[in-house]
């Protein structure tokens, strides 16, 4: 088995993790004993970001320096790498001589692991400047490639200390490697995408990677990027009018000499960014000076991250250093030699990193006392920014991802929203809801609560991402899947965009069944894996096995393909997760979301899949009538079950006619053919659901006219 914390590879008796210390919670138990229904094949399907850095000129320093000197320079070069790879908690999957392969997003995933994996390459790139061995004083210099994509995650025997993965990512990063220049840490498109933002890049247009037969889209990655509003390619915000009036006029209160703060609350991908990404670009026109500091989950153990973050992103605005801009705002001829003392303590406490050069001597005054030394920052919080208004004037300071800020600098949040009243200051923070510090829910913030777009505004974005007009019923469709949520609308489209099937007819985007049928978008899959990560196993494993039986389940029925009871607590915790909801009782649930439907089933193996389809089949039969037969044939279909399968859909299709519901029994024809691949029979099938489907397109025919 892996540690869940830093992925690496486990004794089978051992209760702690060999690499980072971690308590192995199942160690301690021991082995549970599988039941029949559950996986009989370990493992997963996953969405990952895979890493290949290679040293460059290995081979050239072994010839002209003694191999003792180069091979501890490659050592110390292999460790700073792997401490890179921890540092942003990604999986080192191998050392291969001089190179090293990493992913990110597996054993446990995140919602920025292709972002993680970027900031990475950059932090392994500045390490090996400062590597420098015997060898001439010549630093080592590396390529690096980064892809994303789906792997299969399976352990290579039965005792799973090995495991392996096994996917395009994995090979694709080692190919864009190999086309780097010495320095260059290149992109392909798929991680772009998923990293969303914070990233500056160079644009190298199609590369033709060896082995490979289509060309792939890479970027060179030049650094982070600092904040850019984001815009949809019109730069059209759709919706969320109520919402500007509110943020409009909150602007327009702060104008005199007292400010506001307020807080926009909603999931993952609701457009928090984007809401105030527009109010920044309003600021200016109305006087405001504008500071964006984002928070990132990786950032969440580095104490007081944010406090230097803001200090970067001010001192950048001054043209300066944070250290320098610190000494401006904070230390007048006004202020006590003692308090001064304490306040550079407190500053070199916060600091620890070249920004605040010249602090290396107040680095030793810093206050012994914990408690000393959270008072002072609080102080400093207060200081600094009634001293940035006085300079600058009025300011909005904004910061996204309230939920991720470090501990240490929440604090700091709190003095600022209450110097909100003594100064035209306003503080706009966005956060995901349940997971905020307790500054998110002090009594004097103003709140925002972002939900899903309705189906209008679905069909307008929608039309603003396709750069043309979507048909009506795919509009109702896609607002049904995505439950209005901007970044699923987009990424949605998007995914349908990049795949042949979509028609234009009368200059109207026609996405038929793609809205079902296109594979999910490795954004939304990362994004919404990653939430299903954070469940115990046993959650998991529930939510999983429902996402075979459909949308809709039963618990008795998820007990049953499990072949074991379930603790109605398991169900309780994916509720409080807004995984699943009630529906029918206590023993009824459904997912919350389509989409999270859909990402809990494609992580399960294929084999997996079929292997459950036939267990929910055979429970159907056995305990239903005649009207599941529908249901019945789907998963004996999803089974593989061919000889089985095919006479069910068809029978199947003929009732889903004689009750007047073509596009049902086309449904049923399609899958039947779909799984007997080629031949006569599945030419008719086709044929027969196309007949069925013309019939709703012309109400003229006789099929489908009303009787008399």
């Amino acid at each position: 088995m892996r540690c869940r914390v830093c992925g690496a590879a486990t004794r089978r008796a051992a209760r702690f993790c060999d690499q980072c210390g971690a308590p192995l919670a199942d160690a301690a138990a021991g082995p549970r004993p599988e039941p029949a229904a559950r996986n009989a094949e370990r493992g997963d399907r996953r969405i990952v970001t895979a890493l290949f850095a290679d040293l460059v000129d290995y081979v050239r320093l072994v010839a002209e320096h003694d191999p003792e000197d180069v091979r501890r320079q490659v050592d110390s070069a292999l460790q700073a790498m792997f401490e890179a790879i921890k540092a942003y908690d990604g999986t080192r999957e191998k050392f291969i001589g001089d190179a090293v392969f990493a992913v990110f997003g597996w054993p446990i995933g995140h919602d920025d692991d292709a972002l993680r994996a970027a900031h990475c390459a950059l932090a392994i790139r500045e390490a090996l400047t400062q590597v420098v061995g015997s060898t001439g004083g010549e630093p080592l210099t590396v390529r690096i490639g980064i892809a994303t994509g789906e792997v299969v995650a399976a352990p290579r025997g039965e005792d799973e200390l090995e495991w392996s993965l096994t996917g395009p990512a994995v090979t694709t990063a080692a190919r864009i490697q190999a086309i780097a220049q010495p320095g260059e840490i290149l992109l392909d498109e798929a991680t772009l995408r998923s990293a969303r933002k914070g990233l500056a890049v160079e644009d190298r247009g199609p590369q033709l990677l060896r082995g490979q037969l289509r060309p792939i889209r890479v970027a060179r990655l030049l650094g982070e990027a600092g904040f850019q509003p984001w815009r949809p390619p019109t730069g059209q915000l759709v919706g969320r009018e109520r919402e500007r009036a509110r943020l409009g006029a909150l602007l327009e209160r702060s104008m005199d000499d007292q400010g506001a703060a307020i807080v926009i609350e909603g999931e993952a991908g609701m457009g928090k960014s984007r809401l105030m990404a527009d109010l920044a670009v309003l600021a200016p026109a109305a006087g405001f000076a504008c500071t964006w500091v984002d928070n990132v989950s990786y950032g969440a153990r580095e104490p007081y991250r944010f406090g230097r973050a803001l200090a970067q992103a001010i001192a950048d605005e001054h043209g300066t250093d944070s250290g320098a801009m610190a000494r401006r705002l904070l230390f007048t001829e006004d202020v006590p030699t003692e308090q001064a003392r304490i306040w550079a303590g407190a500053v070199a406490a916060i600091a620890r990193d070249a920004a605040f050069s010249g602090w290396e001597e107040e680095a030793t005054l810093a206050p012994a006392e914990p408690a000393e030394v959270a008072r002072a920052i609080r102080e400093l919080a207060n200081r600094y920014v009634d001293r940035l208004l006085e300079v600058s004037g009025p300011r909005i300071i904004f910061i996204d991802d309230l939920h991720w800020i470090d501990p240490s600098s929440a604090p700091m949040v709190e003095e600022m929203v209450a110097a909100t009243a003594r100064g035209p200051l306003v503080l706009v923070m966005g956060t995901r809801p349940g997971r905020s510090p307790a500054s998110a829910a002090l009594e004097s913030l103003e709140r925002i609560v972002l939900s899903g777009l309705d189906e209008g505004e679905t069909s307008q974005l929608a039309a603003t991402v396709a750069g043309t007009e979507i048909d009506p019923t795919d509009a109702r469709r896609l607002h049904e899947r995505t439950a209005g949520n901007p970044l699923f609308i987009t990424e949605t489209v998007r995914a349908i965009l990049d795949d042949p099937s979509p028609r234009a007819a009368a200059e109207r985007l026609v996405l038929g069944d793609g809205t079902a049928s296109t594979g999910m978008p490795m954004t939304l899959r990362a994004l919404l894996g990653a939430r299903i990560d954070t469940l115990s196993e046993e959650a998991r494993t529930v939510l999983r096995v429902a996402s075979v039986i459909g949308v809709s389940f039963g618990a008795p029925v998820v007990a049953e393909v499990l072949g074991e009871p379930v603790n109605p607590d398991v169900y309780e915790r994916l509720a409080e997760a807004s995984l699943i909801v009630a529906v029918d009782g206590a023993e009824g649930w459904r997912f919350s979301h389509p989409l999270l439907h859909d990402a809990a089933y494609a992580g399960l193996l294929g084999s997996t899949r079929r292997r459950l389809h036939a267990r929910v089949a055979d429970l159907l039969a056995s305990r239903a009538g005649r009207g599941a037969i529908g249901a019945v044939a789907r998963h004996r279909a999803a089974a593989g079950d061919e000889a089985r399968a095919v006479p069910m859909l068809a029978e199947a299709a003929e009732e889903a006619l004689a009750v007047g519901a073509p596009a049902e029994a086309a449904s049923f024809w399609t899958a039947a053919a779909d799984l007997l691949g080629t031949g006569d029979v599945a030419e008719a099938f086709r044929q027969r659901a196309r007949v069925a489907l013309d019939a709703i397109a012309e109400p003229s025919l006789p099929s489908a006219t009303a009787p008399g």
